[in-house]
């Protein structure tokens, strides 16, 4: 049976685990559960992830990049050394080393997993997640809602029939989701959520709070160091911590400004009251759910919590004041996720378990038509075609009329929301329909809107009287262009020095050892595979992705050859791996 691994990445913090006899595993990385979400460059210019990144945020907080996820599905650029990247570039060095501890402890490679994201991340944010997939080399078999995830592997220890609230609230996003367990059936009522809340918003009320009072004692705004500020948040994000077990934490931070220092005591009622805007917004989340699904909190039978932020004492306080119930956090919260994402991979993989996932659209989809709104005539009234909290997969499509005689073409316009006015909701593209039959008024084009099990859209439009299909051309210049996977991974494989961090090193490592303590009648191969290994490595940043993969394969295989003593298939790699290489140099 394959291997599908589960993968929470996380705007904080990132983890993977996989199915195990039936039961998930979190894989450690660096002998930690947790991985940090960071990502970074050493002095010689090496791509480094996770703590050894962490670590270096405030010795080199110019080559450090935090909490990318908060800008994927964005069109821009973040600086990493002397080159740029995309946040799903970015993103995929995190995978990507995920993915090499879990190689390491499973013993194989890994090639498909399940990722998950925040429920209310839109249709262009779900991309960028496949795309950093596609990047790390993954498969990425499907994406589920962290909620539902957490849903998943709740469920998996507790199989009895349940309705469940799940309470997100993680470093950078929140969601809020009911879940129905009957029979095995995992079925999600509703979502809800605010992509840009979250723990790092806590961290950076108590840093402004912080930077106020250091500047009102010395006259000096530590937000215009960036040293300072990375200093501040290490801090803010322990003192956080710290003010879940006691009611005071204390930061001091020497010489954080020439021969200044910082000494500030935070009382847990002070940060509190700092966070309680925020955390109102959370229960107003709630809200809408139980709305959303005809449920009140009577109806509830257990409150999941998912996410570090959660440990905040007053998350606990204000949910058994709006819900009634305390809160249950057996499961770990920081690992939860991971562990719902490593069952559904079983699930598809075709694990036996007792669990069957039956997950929703938080948004609605729809598009932007003529007509009327509160008494007053608009272009742009927004009609929904695809309802929020709609099982997925999902597939609805509405007729549209040609407004003017011999019309040939038609602008749609696709949106995601739930507000009346089309303009108002998020702007996914346009389309345009093309070389329509020249007749009068009133042409009939069907535009069908398809959700895939992802919750990934995808559009297409009919011409009725024909029943020819029509091509759907997305306009790019209000969106974001979609990523080319291509350019990306040359881009990648310059920073990796052609992704040796990844595979090659290991192979180095084994021909030096067997070359220099090797029996003399194996030196020969084992020297010509150093060689080979060296002329792929100049290859690998300027090829083909399909002919790159060829030779990470056969660079694989001369690995294990090595590894097992076996010459003669050494041999036989060597002659392969050197005639694609000779292809490729030609």
């Amino acid at each position: 049976m394959e291997t599908i691994v589960g993968i929470d990445l996380g705007t904080t913090n990132s983890e993977i685990s996989v199915l195990e006899e039936g039961k998930p595993k979190v894989i450690d990385v660096d002998g930690d559960p947790i991985m940090p979400s960071c990502v970074g460059i050493d002095q010689t210019g090496k791509l480094i992830v996770g703590k050894a990144a962490k670590n270096r945020i405030i010795s080199d907080p110019e080559t450090t990049i935090l909490s990318i996820k908060r800008k994927m599905g964005e069109n821009v650029r973040v600086k990493l050394g002397d080159k740029e990247f995309a946040p799903e570039e970015i993103s995929s060095f995190i995978l990507s080393e995920l993915k090499k501890h879990a190689e390491k402890y499973l013993g194989k490679k890994v090639e498909k997993a399940v990722i998950t994201v925040p429920a209310y991340f839109d249709d262009r944010q779900r991309k960028a997640t496949q795309d950093a997939g596609v990047l790390a080399g993954l498969d990425v078999v499907r994406i589920i809602n962290e909620p539902t995830s957490a849903a998943l592997a709740y469920d998996a220890g507790h199989p009895e029939n349940h309705t469940l609230l799940v309470y997100d609230l993680g470093g950078g996003t929140f969601d809020v989701s009911l879940v129905v367990v009957e029979n095995g059936v995992v079925e999600v009522k509703a979502s809800h959520g605010d992509t840009k809340l979250g723990g790092d918003d806590f961290d950076q009320l108590l840093i402004n709070h912080i930077l106020q009072i250091f500047k009102e004692k010395h006259g000096v705004d530590l937000n215009e160091d960036l040293r300072a500020r990375r200093r501040l948040l290490v801090s803010a994000e322990k003192a956080k911590r710290d003010l879940s077990d006691a009611p005071f934490a204390r930061i001091r931070e020497e010489y954080i400004y020439n021969d200044l220092h910082l000494d500030v005591e935070i009382s847990r009622e002070d940060y509190e009251e700092m966070i309680m805007p925020l955390l109102q917004k959370t229960l107003q989340c709630i809200q809408m759910c139980l709305k959303d699904s005809s449920l009140l909190p009577k109806d509830i039978d257990k409150v999941i919590l998912v996410g570090g932020a959660t440990r905040t004492p007053l998350v606990h306080k204000i949910i058994k004041q709006e819900i009634g119930l305390d809160p249950h956090y057996e499961i770990s919260p920081d690992l939860i996720v991971s562990m719902g994402a490593a069952i559904q991979g079983g699930i598809i993989a075709g694990d036996k378990t007792h669990s069957i996932l039956v997950d929703i659209t938080p948004y609605t989809f729809g598009t932007g038509a003529i007509g009327e709104h509160e008494g007053r005539f608009h272009r742009d009234i927004f009609i929904p075609i695809i309802k929020r909290n709609s099982s997925l997969p999902v597939s609805k499509g509405e007729v549209f009329f040609t407004a003017v005689d011999n019309q040939e073409m038609v602008d749609v316009k696709i949106y995601q929301g739930e507000e009346p006015l089309a303009r108002d909701n998020i702007f996914i593209g346009n389309f345009l329909i093309n070389g329509l039959s020249k007749v009068p008024e009133g042409n009939a084009i069907v535009l069908n809107l398809e959700l895939d099990i992802n919750g990934i859209l995808k559009v297409t439009a009919m011409e009725k009287r024909t029943g020819l299909s029509k091509a759907v051309t997305m306009d790019t210049k209000n969106v974001k262009p979609h990523l080319d996977i291509a350019e990306a991974q040359k881009n990648i494989a310059s920073l990796l020095s052609d992704e040796t961090e990844y595979e090659d090193v290991e192979i180095a490592d084994v021909v030096e050892q067997n070359i220099d303590g090797g029996e003399p009648d194996k030196q020969p191969l084992l020297a010509k595979a150093k060689e080979l290994r060296k002329r792929a490595e100049k290859l690998l940043g300027s090829i083909a992705e399909d002919d790159a993969k060829d030779i990470r394969d056969m660079l694989e295989k001369n690995r294990e050859a090595i590894n097992a003593g076996d010459m003669k298939r050494l041999a036989e790699t060597n002659t392969s791996l050197e005639d694609i290489i000779f292809y490729l140099e030609d």
